[in-house]
């Protein structure tokens, strides 16, 4: 029977209310944008629901608000919703924002993104990086077996600062950087096992030293592991003094040791992060914390059959998203330190 339909008669007979509500339905059916409502309710039932203000569980019901379920706090007495300080907490547009979040799967950039969505720049700018907020924990996690680890450095960058202390450069051969580790560059610390668990943190400005790489790395690895990197003393030193097995490696002299211990792995990371990075025409070291994460959590996902729920799930969960995208001044300059980032 659905052979001897014809479809064009049919939807020219609807109304126009009737024409909007059946592509509401078949955008609905065919689209890979998860609603976020749908993925929270979900979560909800695997997880236990905390206050966004002081982290108690001891909660209760309290009324909804514009479809939203409420909740207040029996240890703090205030209350919360289902959306309380993560990224989405107060968006206007959060149709548009779920569109964007598969845009940021992509690593679309901010032009692109904006005109694809018909939005300001800012506004793009901003969901960004409350979307790279919610991904602050991804680096919370542990290392088994064998681990490389590297520390690589960046060009210390300003881009989108108004009031710099120095003139603007016109192009990139106008600046004057040393060569090698030095504080116009800034430190991060690249680790990976064998299983493509994947940590990069920024760690200080100009040369590495052991307490960084405790900061960064220290609470990933143990005695459990086996720690392969370059011939770094501040590295050296940091594995001694945890009693961790470690392989070093000159890259001029050595690649592999026993057949199996190695950096290879952590070095092609590092190569990927470099592919990658180049879209977005540098990064502002005030936000290279965000741009690492967004790419260890697109490592994390690129194997998996849906990426874009996965990045909602996150999003949807992280309570403490807009509390790190407010301290980002803060950390920067923190970073910017001299009792931190003293070569």
């Amino acid at each position: 029977m659905i052979k001897n339909m014809n479809l064009p008669e049919l939807i020219s007979d609807l109304s126009n209310e009737e024409k909007t509500e059946l592509f509401r339905l078949l955008k609905s059916e065919f689209s890979s944008t998860p609603v976020l409502e749908t993925v929270k309710s979900k979560l909800n039932k695997e997880q236990v629901t905390s206050c966004p203000h002081c982290k108690s569980i001891e909660i209760q019901g309290h009324g909804a608000y514009k479809a939203r379920k409420r909740y207040i706090c029996k240890s703090c007495n205030k209350t919360f919703n289902d959306f309380t300080g993560t990224a989405i907490s107060g968006l206007k547009k959060p149709g548009k924002f779920q569109e964007y979040i598969e845009l940021v799967a992509e690593s679309i950039t901010l032009r692109k993104a904006s005109a694809k969505l018909e939005l300001n720049i800012k506004t793009v700018f901003d969901w960004r990086h409350k979307i790279l907020s919610s991904l602050s924990k991804i680096n919370d996690l542990g290392f088994s077996g064998i681990v490389e680890c590297d520390d690589k450095q960046l060009n210390m960058s300003e881009k989108g600062k108004r009031n710099l202390e120095r003139e603007p450069y016109k192009r990139p051969s106008d600046r004057d950087t040393k060569r090698g580790v030095s504080n116009d560059k800034v430190s991060i610390m690249v680790a990976s096992d064998r299983n493509g668990n994947v940590r990069m943190s920024v760690a200080k400005i100009g040369r590495i030293d052991i307490e960084s790489v405790e900061k960064t790395i220290g609470d990933s690895i143990s005695k459990e592991n086996i720690l392969c990197s370059d011939s770094h003393p501040s590295i050296i030193s940091w594995a001694k003094g945890r009693e961790i097995e470690h392989h070093t490696f000159v890259a001029s002299k050595q690649h592999v040791k026993n057949k199996c211990y190695h950096v290879q792995h952590v070095n092609s990371i590092d190569n990927r992060y470099e592919r990658w990075v180049k879209r977005f025409y540098g990064t502002a070291t005030k936000y290279l914390d965000n741009y690492l994460n967004w790419f260890v959590f697109l490592e994390k996902i690129k194997k998996s059959l849906q990426p874009i729920d996965d990045f909602a799930k996150v999003i949807v969960s992280n309570i403490d998203a807009i509390a790190w995208n407010r301290s980002t001044v803060l950390r920067y300059e923190n970073l910017k330190n001299p009792q931190f980032s003293t070569t």
